[in-house]
């Protein structure tokens, strides 16, 4: 249950302004409060509820040992979520979405390690031995590439999480997840669609204070959540079951090898 203090707190940083009455979708029929001066607004209450479950599926997901993937390209959205990523040690894309980042990750992987190979060359001085022609275009193509995989160039698989920052501005990410039958969350406006991700949180995601306070709100439910590996404390419970009990493997009793039975012929025939 939200606060009074919460509710001031959201409303102070604009989270319920939506968008125009005339440029809304039905879908986000549930979170809408009313409308003022052609503005839609939205219901903070839901917003607040949203703020929380989505937080504790984030958590419960990540304790799992999964990776999240922020995108937040929005010009609005890219300070504070890039950021939030870097911060809890997530994965980012603040600037581009490049096409099949998700569904033909394969070939994606190949550009990340060339741009990899480049800043490496940049950083140690490896292109100081190429002309200044060259030089200059292998910096072009570096700064076209940091763009693009600064945020994910740790990132040696897809992520089995996507949190997008506007359900409609990400659209593009939402389809290629929704392929691969990955999770999503979204922060939408009133013009978004709760049904093609798994979660929403309703919000103003034209504002920077508003998607500030979402991303602020979200970091501090993830910093610090511990990676859980349930086998290896079945394994450790399991030893020490053992020590308290003090029963010891039981020893198997070797079976004695079967005597070998004289025949009289045998005999007969060794006395003669």
């Amino acid at each position: 249950m939200a606060t009074k203090q919460q509710l001031n707190d959201m409303f102070a940083n604009l989270l319920h302004i939506g968008n125009k009455t005339n440029f809304w979708s039905p879908k986000m029929r549930p979170y809408i409060y009313g409308s003022v001066n052609g503005i839609h607004v939205i219901n903070l209450v839901k917003t607040a509820q949203k703020i929380e479950e989505v937080s504790a599926e984030l958590k419960e997901l990540i304790a799992e040992g999964k990776k999240v993937l922020f995108v937040a390209t929005k010009l609005q959205a890219r300070d504070a979520f890039s950021k939030l990523a870097a911060d809890t040690g997530h994965y980012y894309v603040s600037e581009k979405w490049v096409p099949g980042l998700l569904t033909n990750f394969k070939t994606i992987k190949t550009r990340i390690a060339t741009y990899l190979r480049l800043l490496k060359d940049s950083e140690t001085g490896g292109l100081d031995i190429l002309t200044k022609k060259e030089k200059a275009t292998k910096l072009l193509e570096l700064e076209k590439l940091d763009k693009a995989f600064k945020g994910v160039k740790e990132m040696k698989k897809v992520p089995e999480v996507i949190f997008v920052v506007d359900g409609v501005y990400e659209e593009q990410t939402i389809r290629e997840a929704n392929s691969l039958g990955i999770k999503v969350y979204a922060i939408s406006n009133t013009n978004g669609d709760d049904t093609k991700v798994d979660n929403i949180i309703p919000a103003n995601t034209n504002a920077v204070k508003s998607l500030e306070y979402v991303a602020e709100a979200i970091k501090s439910a993830i910093s610090g959540v511990k990676v859980s590996a349930p086998k290896a404390k079945n394994a450790i419970k399991k030893v020490a079951e053992e020590k308290v009990s003090g029963e010891k493997p039981k020893a198997v009793k070797k079976t004695a090898a079967p005597k070998k039975v004289v025949k009289e012929e045998e005999v007969e025939s060794t006395e003669a």
